[in-house]
This record gives structure tokens, sequence and C-alpha cells, in this order.
């Protein structure tokens, strides 16, 4: 290798040996101990950590090598930032750990918005179909419902920019923007060849995290969909409001929970969990590094908790505090075992690392990751019920099959219309959509479209509680005096 190249490979390795050991001296020095940015978990560390670069970073001068060769050598020009980013994203794919990752500026904006409860925007939620993009629920209280706009339209154009093939991503970036900005787009409405154009001033859209009704007369039930920095709160006044209408119980809906802010879970676990240990932190070593604990006197009345497979997170969190307190009974399925705690850092250039830094423990001292919590009483939920919230508009008609076609079939099963769930689009399915059609109104096609895929959610939304295997087994639970006797209440 010629002088020159010794020399610059010499100077670049000096320089990533020189920033990454300045980084690993913040982290080992400072960056264990969440600091007040982080959204994510709150953990203590009290062990200090020496400075010096562990065995094994002459690595490095690999690292240095192959890049060098890359960014001089490769046949087509290469970026700098996309091969470091990719490098980057490599490494901590290597740790086999999906909730350590690394985020973009623009990557850690979406993931704040999901932990902080608001964003500035017109307040729906779209998905991708084929190349455009519909609109799949609308927000109360935003711009987007009071404009009218409704589950399957199709968003063509935002802010003069056509959507077709440009993917969801794209489409969030143009219907984002400040509170008070304006946007315009461009929609066609199932069941309609006509465009309509619609300018919509942007809001400050809060995301509800907590939702609650009277099931019956004393027989309360609150859902929490995910933890923010509001949910806790929330949870509160839902709860205060109904507290002294709970003769019979309480149902706990957090099916579908994917976790999000601990700080948050700790606060619903502090109004549910009686007097003592909630859960306990621990590090890589095995070592307890902080005790979350209730003060709150037992409930007077019965509480049951509903949990899935996307129960993960800060929801088991929750139920697992209930479930070994003897607090509330378990139904549902095994949830989803994620036992560990994240610390966002943010990083030059308005990236950021959210790193796995501790595992919570039940207070039995269960290790639930991997594993999940096991119901008291399993009990499996419809297909159709499960899965018709993540059923997307699109085409389907005699020929088709897969996953799609035999999802519909459920769903068209479970509304009373005699099909075989079998993948395959064949007669009797297009006969049973067509029946389905008729009684809602529609053209009795027997091709599943657009607006069919709107009658067909707004049908299963009405009878969803009736037909809920878990949740009415909850109520069943509740109503057994005996049952709860038996627990000391």
């Amino acid at each position: 290798m010629p002088h020159n190249s010794q020399k610059s490979n010499r100077l670049l390795i000096g320089f990533l040996v020189l920033l990454i050991g300045t980084n690993l001296i913040n982290y080992f020095m400072f960056g264990y101990e969440p600091q007040k940015e982080d959204p994510v978990a709150e953990v203590e560390e009290t062990e200090e950590y020496s400075s010096a670069l562990p065995e094994g970073y002459v690595e490095l001068e690999l690292f240095a090598e192959v890049l060098d060769r890359v960014l001089k050598n490769y046949y087509e020009p290469v970026d700098l930032t996309e091969l470091i980013h990719g490098a980057i994203d490599g490494m901590l794919r290597s740790l086999n750990d999906p909730q350590t990752n690394f985020f973009t500026a623009p990557e850690l904006e979406n993931f704040l918005i999901q932990t902080m409860g608001s964003f500035g925007g017109i307040g729906v939620r779209i998905v991708n179909a084929g190349d455009e993009v519909v609109i799949v629920e609308t927000i109360p209280g935003t711009p987007a419902e009071k404009a009218g706009l409704y589950p399957g339209d199709r968003i063509i154009r935002a802010s003069g920019v056509d959507l077709m093939g440009l993917g969801v991503e794209r489409a969030v970036e143009l219907l984002r923007g400040p509170q008070g900005t304006t946007v315009t787009i461009s929609v066609v409405r199932p069941g309609a060849d006509e465009v309509m154009d619609l300018t919509l001033e942007r809001d400050d859209i809060r995301l509800e995290t907590v939702t609650s009704q009277m099931l019956q007369p004393g027989l309360g039930y609150i859902k929490i969909s995910s933890f923010d920095r509001n949910t806790g709160a929330d949870f509160a006044e839902h709860f205060e409001r109904m507290q002294g209408h709970l003769q019979k119980g309480l149902i706990l809906d957090l099916r579908n929970n994917t976790g999000g802010l601990i700080d948050e879970a700790i606060k619903v676990a502090k109004l549910l969990v009686p007097e003592g240990e909630i859960t306990r932190l621990v590090d890589r070593h095995g070592q307890t590094r902080k005790i979350h604990y209730s003060s709150a006197a037992a409930l007077p009345f019965p509480v049951v908790v509903l949990v899935n497979e996307e129960t993960a997170s800060a929801s088991e969190v929750v139920a697992g505090a209930l479930q070994d307190r003897k607090a509330a009974l378990l139904v549902g399925a095994a949830t989803f075992g994620k036992a560990t705690v994240q610390h966002l850092a943010q990083l030059s250039g308005n990236n950021a690392l959210r790193l796995t830094v501790a595992k919570y423990l039940t207070p039995s001292g269960r290790d639930l990751h991997g594993q999940g919590l096991q119901p008291d009483y399993p009990v499996e939920m419809p297909a159709a019920l499960k899965y018709y919230r993540f059923f997307l508009p699109g085409q389907l008609s005699q020929g088709s099959y897969g996953m799609e076609v035999e999802l519909l079939q459920s769903m068209l099963q479970e509304l009373g219309y005699g099909v075989k769930a079998s993948g395959y689009f064949d007669e009797s399915t297009a006969a049973a959509l067509a029946s389905f059609q008729e009684d809602c109104g529609l053209n009795p096609t027997g091709i599943f479209d657009d607006i069919t895929w709107v009658g067909l959610r707004e049908a299963l939304e009405e009878i969803a509680l009736d037909h809920d295997s878990q949740l009415q087994k909850a109520i069943e639970l509740i109503g057994k005096a005996e049952l709860w006797e038996h627990a000391g209440r």
C-alpha cells in the first residue's frame, strides 16, 4: 500500500478510536444512568466504570480498513453517512434485541410522538393499500373528523404532491406540521369517482390512550392502549370518576398494549396494586437497582385483567404485579414477554440510541423476558375479532387466495354468513359476501372493495363486545362471588 494510503488509514483509525473512545468514556461514566431527557425508563446506577477501552477494540482497525477501502475503491460513489449508519444498524442487529435501535432525526421524531402523546397534524391514522394511502381511522375532535373524513377515504395528494407509490412515511411528512398551519389534500371516497379537495388547518393532536365505560350497573371497563406521558393522569381521572359505581367490579383491558413509558405504568399500578412491591429493576449483573412500591389499600371490588399476545413491556409490569399480588385474575392469552427497560440517549446530529439497560422482575421475582405471563383463565379469541382492525382495504374476488381471503371469510362467519374459512375465494364466498352487501344496502357484487371494507368494519364493531369471548369470560368471573370470597375478598 502506498505511503499516503497508510498514513490516511492511520489517521482514520486514530480518529475512530478517539471518537468511539470518547463516546465510551461518556457512556461508562455518565451514560448508564438515564438523564432528564430520557422518555423511556428510569434506571439508577451506582457502580463506577473504567474509562479504558475494553479488550478487543483493536477490531476498530479492521473496521477502519474496510471503510477506507470502500470509500476509495467501490465502483460507484458512496455516502459516508449512509455507510456509518448502516454499520451502526448492523452492530445493533447483532445484539438480537429488537428494542435496541439507532434512530435518525426523522425516526426519532416519530418515536417520540408515540411516547409524548401528541403531534401537529390533521388527526388520521393511515396505511398503505397497494400504492395508495388509505385512512383507517379518524381521531375524534380533530380537523379530519370535523372536515368529514372517514375510514376508507384514499388520500391521493397532499400539499400538491401525488402520493401514489410514495408510501405512508412520505404522506405522514406532508400531513404533519405545526399547529395553525394548513395542508390541502385530495381525497377519493369509496364508491365515488370524483376527487374532493379539502384544506385543513393542523391542530395539536392528542392521542387518547385511556377509554372507559360502564358495561352494566356496577361493572366498569377501562382500556389502556399504550403508556404515553398522559396515561397515568388520564387513568386516574377515569378510575376516580368510576370508583363510586364499581360495586360489582372492574375489567382492565391491556390487550394489544405493547407498552411505552414505564413511569406511567407505575402510576397506574399505584392505584390498583395493594400496598407493597410493584416491580424491581435489575442490571446486567442481576443486581437490584430500583424497586417500585405501592401504598394503595386493597380495592373493595374484584378486578379482572384482559391480556393477549400483544400485551408487552410496561403493560406486563401492571398485569404481572396484579397477578403476583393476587389483586386480579388474568384472562386471555399468554403475553408477549418483553421484560427489558430501554434508555434513550441523544447523539450528535439529532440522532439517538435506544439501548436496553436493565430488565424488570415481578414482585415474586419472575423474569418474564421471553416467557410472558400465563393467564389464570386462558380463552381463545375468534380470529375475525382478533384481526379485523388490521384488515386492510383492497380488492378481492373469485380466484383470489391467501390470508386476506381467509380473514374475510372468518369475518363473514362471525357475522352469521355461512362460508368456510378456506383461504380461497370461491363461489360460496362470493355469494356470502353478496348477501352481506345486500343487507348493508350496498350493490351485491360479491366482490370485496373499499366500500364493503368500511361496511364490514362497522358491522364487526357493533358485535365486538357481545362476541368478545375473553371479555365475556371476564364478566362471568366478576359475577362469581364465591371465587372472590375464596381469594379473601
